[in-house]
């Protein structure tokens, strides 16, 4: 998996070591991860209610996205002192895939991570079109998108396909990006938090066997 598996709105910092591996290969810290994400900061009590688990594990397992430098600290949304708030800190996951191959240990763990990732990201597009379209705004279901496709591309070709889309991606997370460091606010009227999921791979050809299209 090249780049980034689930955020691009801050400087990030590639690491594939399996330490750091390991430290998402717990399915229910990928989820603590994309929920706190989606909420910028969030409560240990908020967590645990957004992931339907019990506060002293989602705790544990907060700790140890902590402790390699995944998440920090956020005392200045907590209420009281009992009240423990986490935010994500700069640092990312991220690594090339060929760069594991002569590395099984850290192969299996990145692949047990991925599967993951993808499942969380399905659940999180099922829950989407799952819910009751009245609770949201017409203009949102109608920006709301998407769609998949087959091209024939080079390894090259992809590579820049994938930076254009991220140049794109950067240009939009500015906008929020420099409203809060403009504005005492931490969103902009009428935004929302919106997710996207971007997945470009070469799959497999099938051949008809009564003179279908070789290559």
């Amino acid at each position: 998996m090249s780049g980034d598996p689930v955020k691009r709105e801050e400087p990030s910092v590639r690491t594939g070591d399996v330490a750091a591996l390991k430290a998402f290969a717990h399915p229910l810290r990928i989820r603590l991860y994309y929920a706190l994400r989606n909420a910028r900061a969030a409560s240990v009590s908020y967590l645990a209610n957004s992931v339907e688990a019990p506060v002293a594990q989602v705790s544990y397992h907060l700790h140890q996205l902590n402790q390699h430098g995944f998440i920090e600290q956020a005392p200045q949304y907590a209420r009281d002192g009992r009240e423990r708030w986490w935010q994500l800190s700069e640092k990312r996951l991220g690594w090339d895939d060929s760069s594991l191959l002569d590395e099984p240990e850290a192969a299996a763990v990145a692949a047990t991570v991925k599967g993951s990732a993808l499942t969380e990201q399905f659940r999180i597009i099922r829950d989407f079109h799952a819910e009751d379209d009245r609770e949201w705004d017409p203009a949102w279901l109608d920006a709301a998108f998407m769609t998949d496709g087959i091209i024939d591309l080079t390894h090259d070709e992809l590579s820049r396909m994938n930076a254009e889309l991220m140049s794109v991606v950067d240009r939009y997370a500015a906008l929020g990006a420099k409203w809060r460091q403009t504005s005492r606010t931490a969103t902009r009227p009428g935004a929302e938090r919106v997710m996207y999921v971007l997945h470009g791979f070469p799959v497999r050809r099938t051949w008809k066997t009564d003179g279908g299209a070789r290559r």
